[in-house]
């Protein structure tokens, strides 16, 4: 069997091995990266790879992936909360020690506070940055045995409230690097003790919110 495009014949075998090969180009992320897009995933359900958590009486099921635009995202519809509750999305697939991770998020409702946890060994022990659109700053939490420490803060952001926005953390040994938009606001020793851990996806319990493009690397 063949088909034929613009006057050229190709041998349908080749024709499906050419696509194979372009589609398992564009998917296949470099060593040591993980990339979710969400494109893949299914409308309306969580998104596989991801372990959902809440904390401090927050909502646990408030997560599903939506059409925005020509693509998807991963959404953390917010529900009424304590002013303390949160949501998480962990990425399952791996624990680290030394890691970069992203994303990219936009606010859409509730509190508009939201950004990424890392060495996440559970609801009562992790790191937090949070960016808050409704206050307007940047600021980084430890989290250990359910006590919350605020790290570093950094306001009057003077940022978009409706835009979207790109938040990366740096763990490498002793040293936590966060950047807001590609600029680098903090520089932090790591105090937690060093081990094995998850990453993730981290919304306040009342913030309704868009995440795409979350991306893991390790050295």
């Amino acid at each position: 069997m063949s088909a034929s495009f613009s006057g050229i014949t190709i041998p349908l075998f080749s024709l499906m091995w050419l696509l194979a090969v372009s589609l398992f180009a564009q998917s296949v992320a470099p060593p040591g990266v993980v990339v979710r897009t969400f494109d893949a995933d299914k409308v309306g359900a969580p998104p596989p790879g991801f372990v959902m958590a809440a904390g401090r009486d927050a909502a646990v099921d408030g997560w599903n992936v939506q059409r925005e635009g020509d693509g998807r995202v991963l959404v953390h519809s917010g529900r009424p909360s304590p002013p303390d509750g949160f949501a998480v999305a962990i990425y399952s697939g791996t624990r680290y020690q030394d890691v970069e991770l992203s994303v990219r998020l936009k606010a859409t409702g509730g509190g508009r506070s939201a950004g990424l946890v890392w060495k996440y060994q559970d609801p009562l022990n992790y790191y937090v940055v949070q960016l808050d659109l409704a206050r307007q700053e940047l600021a980084m939490y430890r989290v250990s045995s359910g006590n919350r420490i605020r790290v570093e803060r950094e306001d009057d952001l003077e940022l978009d409230p409706e835009a979207w926005h790109s938040l990366k953390v740096r763990q490498e040994g002793g040293e936590i690097r966060v950047y807001l938009g590609g600029i680098r606001v903090f520089s932090e020793r790591d105090r937690l003790p060093r081990s094995d851990a998850s990453v993730g996806i981290w919304a306040s319990g009342d913030t309704s919110v868009m995440f795409d493009d979350f991306r893991v690397e390790v050295d």
